[in-house]
């Protein structure tokens, strides 16, 4: 059986390594793996316009990129923002991809959380940019520590490369102009919208926390049902957001097992 390939995107503030690391390194000896910095994160140049981020936009930039090195189709794999990216490139390029893999993104933020207003979402992002810079690195670690259930000195390094030191602080490589760009695409593009589009198999694999997210979670999985005639539904048992990094044997398991069956 040839190797498939699978195109990975990132969540938002984070990168490649960051986001792919810990499964990359149990899926690499299976698939031909590709895993990009976007726009503004890890060492990729940011955009200059707040509509360069849009959804479409970076759907186009991610084209311009990836047929520099690929000529067949391929699989899609994105960890939160990289999910909602996966789903508006099948959207307007469907005759490329085989298949995407959905990391715990793509089907809840922001439509399906009754709480999370454009205003809402927009100031609860900006405060977090304006406490993103720290003078101490032991600060960051016990932040990050709170964003996995298996931190590891491994981990620490994969946090490392989201900062940059400057002066006498760390603070985030990624800029709040981006993120506050990326912010207002999810409202300008909704993820839903890419939904009737997708006529490709659809691997949901979720978190199970925090609970307080189930009822969003319950709507987002019965919209895809609804509207994405093959999709899977997996939901790892006590991971939070970074599943990948709570639960990395059974997510890298899952999507093997699920590509090789869309394979045969």
């Amino acid at each position: 059986m040839k190797t498939p390939t699978v195109v990975c995107f990132h969540g938002l503030v984070g990168n490649g390594f960051y986001s792919f690391s810990e499964i990359a390194v149990l899926l690499e000896k299976h698939f031909h793996l590709l895993i990009f910095d976007g726009p503004g994160h890890g060492e990729t140049t940011p955009f200059e316009s707040e509509e360069d981020y849009l959804f479409s936009s970076i759907a186009m930039w991610y084209k311009r990129v990836i047929q520099q090195v690929l000529s067949k189709p391929f699989y899609l794999m994105g960890h939160s923002w990289g999910a909602d990216i996966a789903l508006h490139y099948t959207k307007g390029y469907p005759d490329e991809v085989l298949g995407i893999v959905l990391l715990d993104g793509g089907y809840i933020f922001p439509q399906n959380q009754s709480e999370m207003s454009f205003n809402y979402a927009i100031a609860g992002w900006d405060d977090y940019m304006n406490r993103s810079a720290y003078y101490e690195w032991a600060v960051i670690v016990e932040e990050y520590k709170t964003y996995t259930n298996r931190w590891n000195h491994i981990k620490e390094c994969y946090v490392a490369s989201l900062f940059k030191k400057k002066d006498n602080h760390f603070e985030l490589v990624t800029s709040k102009f981006t993120v506050l760009s990326i912010i207002k695409a999810f409202f300008k593009e909704p993820f839903s919208e890419t939904y009737a589009f997708i006529k490709v198999p659809v691997l949901l694999i979720h978190a199970t926390n925090p609970t307080e997210l189930d009822v969003a979670r319950e709507i987002g999985i019965l919209q895809l049902k609804e509207n994405v005639d093959d999709v899977m539904i997996i939901g790892v048992e006590g991971a939070g957001h970074m599943l990948q990094w709570d639960e990395p044997l059974q997510t890298a398991t899952e999507i093997k097992k699920w590509i090789y069956e869309k394979e045969t």
